[in-house]
């Protein structure tokens, strides 16, 4: 399948149709005025790869590229689907503006994947060397070809959601002089950080064994049909991981998948992972970058957020704007969207960045037609939403120039230290001594509230009060607030604690912080909450041990948030050691690699937090 060629679909008529005019895009319009080619694009090494080239009739003037290059399927590929439904959903949904304004859309799947040729890896480390063939290198050699087979104005822009947005950083990486604006949303970006695979190296096994049982499979050779996942469930995924140490969830995969086995031999943060990261080969990016993600993204809200600060620090000349909102993962290119869980985030919000933020920007370094969006486009999350919507917010970077640090304390009772936020001291007794849990990997903390056989998007700001009524959960409350407490950026935890078992044995556990806005109505909202593995406390690739009743000191960062706590309500944390099983259980007896844990490992241990020393450190922004 060296060079297949195929024409789907040509209605050689121009009906006009004015840019952003997204509505009249239909199946119709789109048949008339858009041809589908499906090429073999070939690569420098002799790989060649699958792509959907879709180009306007009747353009009065070349056009620019837009492209997405993913590892998902394209479907329909060739007529096998009839010539009803020759296009990609992507063309009726997020590039609806691109497909009004007659651009050149280009899907294609990166080598390895579907229809095209050559071997798939897992987010494959970039090299930045010509002579080796990788990701950037395909981006490169495939806007070579376009340039040269397709009527283009010799502008080309690249976006994609989630791995997608891995790819669209890779494109940026390549070094190409036509690509002019790349847009990262939600990409993956550091999957031992943060994102689908682990959190701060605690793995999401909820995430990871679900989505790798299908997408670490390793193929025959091309095909338009995906492999099937190697796990599925119809039980409750809490119910079915209950009990099962991780030695022998290893074990129903055997030697099936090569990358999950990879993740099992590579516990730490070593050169394998970080020679992963894409963000930390930022140096002298040349294209326009337009950084996407939502702030209850639960797959990869870490990637968004890294990529802007890896693009600020390594290359500060680059033109780099950053869009966020209260989304779930994508949630920015549904203009239905409007509530997650037990919130309501207003109606709009997607279609006012679509129009209004993304398209401005492509247009404008693509078109050379009117102005880019601010530097930094924000909606923030707020319970006024319900009264109408919240307001975007423009700044010139991220954080917000003003942005202050101040100390919200945990107290050896159930309450808070607002002293640094509202100036409200508690008495001197509570902001000493400490407070204590057992935390038993028999019964670890749910996740969230629900049965359900798969990981529930909604749990970045589903209700809490579950959690609260636990007693191997440790619930700060706050006093009702008199006035705003707007909190912009990523949240410092600090922690003072020491375990403790009966038996004397060497130590280890996931320490788990959640940042909370208890509502009026008495809903308590998550806001944020993260894992941090206490083996990593001095360093992500050291992982040392706990001795018993030793004290320990913590610190680690979540990710970041934009909501404003409002009048009336209160601040609330939580502080637990499981958070089930969207965190795999840690077997609390430390071992040199965690993935090798029996059922005899897993043993109940104290948790002490100490109120000396404990603290969460919020970016208030007055």
């Amino acid at each position: 399948m060296k060079r297949l060629t195929l024409i789907c679909s040509a209605l050689f008529c121009y009906l006009a149709l004015p840019a952003q005019d997204w509505e009249k895009a239909d199946p119709e319009w789109l048949g008339a005025n858009y041809t589908k080619r499906e090429v073999m694009v070939p690569m420098r090494d002799g790989v060649s790869l699958y792509t959907a080239v879709y180009e306007p009739v009747g353009r009065e003037e070349p056009a620019p590229v837009i492209i997405c290059r993913t590892p998902y399927s394209l479907k329909p590929y060739g007529t096998a689907d009839g010539i009803r439904k020759p296009y990609s959903g992507g063309i009726r949904d997020e590039f609806l503006n691109y497909a009004a304004d007659k651009y050149v859309i280009v899907f294609q799947n990166v080598r390895g994947r579907y229809l095209s040729e050559g071997d798939y890896e897992n987010i494959r480390p970039v090299s930045l060397d010509p002579a080796v063939s990788d990701d950037a290198t395909d981006s490169y050699d495939t806007v070579e070809w376009l340039l040269a087979n397709t009527e283009n104005n010799g502008r080309v822009g690249v976006k994609g959601v989630s791995y997608p947005g891995f790819y669209a950083t890779l494109a940026a990486l390549s070094g190409h002089p036509a690509i002019k604006a790349v847009s990262p949303q939600a990409p993956v970006t550091d999957w031992f950080m943060g994102d689908d695979a682990h959190h701060n190296g605690a793995l999401c096994l909820a995430d990871a064994y679900r989505f790798g049982s299908s997408m670490y499979r390793e193929r025959k050779g091309p095909s338009a049909k995906g492999l099937p996942a190697l796990f599925s469930t119809k039980e409750d995924l809490y119910t079915y991981f209950r009990g099962r140490p991780i030695s022998e969830l290893n074990a129903f995969f055997g030697d099936s998948l090569k990358f999950w086995s990879r993740m099992m031999d590579h516990p730490d943060y070593d050169d394998f992972w970080k020679d992963r990261d894409p963000s930390v080969r930022m140096r002298n990016v040349r294209p326009a970058m337009l950084v996407v993600g939502g702030f209850y993204d639960a797959e990869d809200c870490y990637g968004a957020f890294r990529t802007y600060r890896m693009l600020r620090k390594l290359s500060p000349d680059t033109e780099t704007y950053l869009a966020a909102g209260p989304w779930y993962h994508g949630g920015w290119t549904d203009r239905s969207y409007t509530t997650l869980a037990d919130s309501w985030f207003g109606e709009g919000s997607a279609s006012y960045y679509l129009d209004n933020v993304e398209y401005p920007f492509f247009r404008h370094y693509l078109e050379g037609e009117g102005n880019p969006p601010a530097r930094v486009n924000v909606l923030p999350s707020a319970e006024t939403m319900k009264d109408g919507g919240s307001s975007w917010e423009e700044y010139g970077q991220w954080p917000p120039v003003g942005v202050k640090c101040r100390r919200l304390g945990l107290t050896s009772a159930d309450s808070l230290d607002l002293s640094g936020i509202t100036g409200e001291r508690p008495s001197g007794e509570i902001r000493k001594g400490s407070r204590s849990f057992v935390s038993d990997p028999r019964n670890p903390v749910p996740y969230m509230d629900i049965v359900s056989s798969s990981r529930n998007k909604g749990y970045m700001t589903a209700d809490q009060r579950f959690a609260s009524a636990r007693e191997d959960v440790l619930t700060y409350w706050g006093r009702t607030l008199k006035d705003t407490v707007h909190v912009a950026g990523g949240i410092d935890v600090n922690l003072s604690l020491a375990l403790s078992s009966e038996d004397g044995r060497t130590l280890d556990g996931d320490i788990v912080v959640k940042l909370i806005d208890v509502r009026p109505d008495g809903v308590q909202m998550l806001v944020r909450g993260d894992v941090m593995p206490l083996r990593y406390r001095k360093g992500f690739g050291s992982p040392v041990p706990a001795k018993d009743g030793k004290k320990l000191k913590v610190a680690f960062t979540m990710p970041d948030i934009d909501h404003y706590f409002l009048p009336g309500h209160c601040l609330m944390v939580q502080v637990q050691a499981s958070w089930f099983p969207l965190i795999a259980i840690n077997p609390q007896t430390y071992l040199e690699n965690q993935y090798n844990a029996v059922a005899e490992h897993y043993l109940p241990l104290t948790v002490s937090i100490d109120a000396r020393g404990s603290y969460l450190s919020l970016p208030v922004l007055d």
